[in-house]
């Protein structure tokens, strides 16, 4: 979590809420060299590309997927009118790799884009490391990200989080960040970017006007590029004389006054850092919850819970003032958390209290079921006629797909099925004579609890075999085992053209 004061240098919560202290004293690198093979093309006559609003949550780890919990935790949000959110990783990516938020596999990473597809949702990828820039890690962080930006990932609707609240000066941030834009670009990669201010781990005083000066500064030929920042009013660091001019003072005191204090100079900060970079904002994390350290260090008198959580009266005052004020200028946010393994998810507790206006209405998430049905089906009455029905389902997870048939003919056979993702039936009916010389319809339903689709096929029963009257060349029932060869291709043109005959008769009829 970030801690937004100047008093203390400290990195974000591990997944039990923890917040782990940071070294004060920054390693500064030389920036990254990047390799001259590296070209960046002139991009002329460039469309201009819409800066997406983004709503939604974090908290979200990637290897949710492989418990099952991802999926109910986007439908979710999708439900609640989200369009995004933010999912982390972190272990054994560097040898800095903190290693919170688990690991990174390009196959979980696979099946979240297509949950997210699933529900028309933007995926913000976290990389939830703190020290990569400071600690020596840098080759090997540029290195990680070759091979993700490497790959085809067929959507459009991701942001990469090169590092989560990552410490180092703003001439090291920048150059870091400027290798590694410069790489995604040379790579041909076009999703967006999150880079964040330093204020993260400490390197930032608390005002609006260093706020802005605590960006760093580069350069991405797309303009595709946000600057974030993870906005907290924690209690413990406001008693210690933490949020500048927002301090404790005999006027002011722990109230909806001073978290509208703090909310307003992130606010103003990070305005006037947009307009300086030219960049719009997604604040890629921030919350309710009261504390900032490993365990409760102090709690105020209006607290609510004690995990993660956890919050106040006055610091949910502070969100959502904060995204009302973010909301009226366009501005995207991810709060923390949603998920967390489904544990301790603000997203049930004060998220359920926060109120926002959606900025696009929820993606239907459920695709109608697919039917395969037979055409051009004829039968001879006494004789049988049976055929199978396919009914499929694309949505993820299988769904339970019922088929059925509607007003199937007298006599006719379809037992009802069903089963996930793929069911088959069988139709089965013997016509009886005095079902001859008539069409039938005969329709199908399969529906998967939300959605149906129906299917309806005509099927024409002919009279009865009876003794040759020489007006069909079907009137022998055994006519079609005797005959073969030339022979036999000059029946299946006579009976063609008897069934032509008996199509317009019954039409006329």
């Amino acid at each position: 979590m970030l801690l937004g004061i100047v008093t203390a240098f400290l990195s974000p919560s591990s997944s039990n809420g923890a917040v782990d202290m940071v070294s004060e004293n920054v390693v500064r690198m030389a920036p990254p060299d990047v390799t001259s093979a590296y070209e960046l093309k002139t991009i002329s006559n460039q469309v201009a590309i819409e800066t997406p609003v983004i709503q939604g949550w974090g908290g979200v780890t990637l290897d949710e997927v492989s418990t099952g919990q991802m999926q109910p935790t986007l439908q979710r949000l999708n439900q609640s009118r989200y369009n995004a959110v933010r999912v982390g990783f972190s272990a054994s990516i560097t040898p800095c790799s903190s290693g919170e938020l688990g690991a990174w596999s390009t196959t979980w990473f696979n099946q979240t884009i297509r949950l997210a597809q699933q529900y028309n949702m933007w995926v913000i990828l976290d990389y939830h490391s703190y020290r990569d820039l400071v600690d020596g890690c840098q080759p090997q962080w540029l290195s990680f990200w070759s091979g993700v930006l490497s790959t085809n990932w067929s959507y459009s609707k991701i942001v990469w989080e090169p590092i989560n609240e990552p410490a180092g000066s703003v001439s090291v941030l920048s150059a870091a960040y400027q290798a590694w834009i410069t790489q995604a670009r040379v790579l041909g990669d076009t999703h967006w970017i999150a880079i964040e201010n330093t204020i993260s781990n400490g390197g930032c005083a608390f005002d609006f006007l260093s706020l802005v000066s605590c960006y760093p500064t580069v350069a991405d030929p797309l303009n595709q590029t946000f600057l974030s920042i993870h906005p907290y009013f924690f209690y413990d660091q406001w008693l210690s004389g933490g949020y500048g001019t927002c301090a404790p003072s005999a006027t002011r005191t722990w109230s909806n006054s001073t978290a509208e204090c703090v909310a307003d100079i992130y606010n103003q900060g990070t305005l006037n850092a947009s307009a300086t970079h030219h960049m719009p904002i997604l604040d890629t994390e921030g919350g309710a919850v009261y504390y900032s350290c490993n365990n409760v260090c102090a709690s105020p008198p209006d607290a609510v819970g004690t995990d993660d959580a956890s919050y106040s009266i006055t610091t949910f005052h502070f969100i959502q003032y904060l995204t009302n004020r973010m909301q009226s200028e366009n501005m995207g946010w991810l709060w923390w958390e949603a998920g967390e393994g489904s544990c301790c998810a603000a997203l049930d507790t004060w998220g359920n209290l926060l109120r926002f206006q959606p900025v696009t209405p929820p993606a239907s998430h459920d695709q109608a079921p697919t039917l395969q049905v037979p055409t051009g089906l004829t039968v001879v009455a006494g004789s049988a006629l049976s055929f199978r029905v396919n009914a499929s389902d694309s949505d993820w997870p299988p769904q339970n797909l019922t088929l059925s048939c509607i007003d199937c003919p007298t006599g006719a056979s379809f037992p009802g099925v069903s089963g996930p993702s793929h069911v088959t039936g069988l139709f089965t009916w013997t016509p009886i004579g005095a079902q001859g010389g008539k069409s039938y319809d005969v329709t199908f339903t399969a529906n998967d609890g939300v959605q149906s689709s129906v299917a309806t096929i005509v099927v024409i029963v002919y009279p009865p075999n009876r003794p040759s009257s020489g007006s069909s060349p079907l009137d022998s029932p055994f006519v079609w085992l005797i005959v073969g060869g030339t022979a036999g291709l000059a029946i299946v043109a006579a009976a063609t053209l008897w069934q032509r005959r008996m199509r317009r008769t019954l039409a006329a009829n």
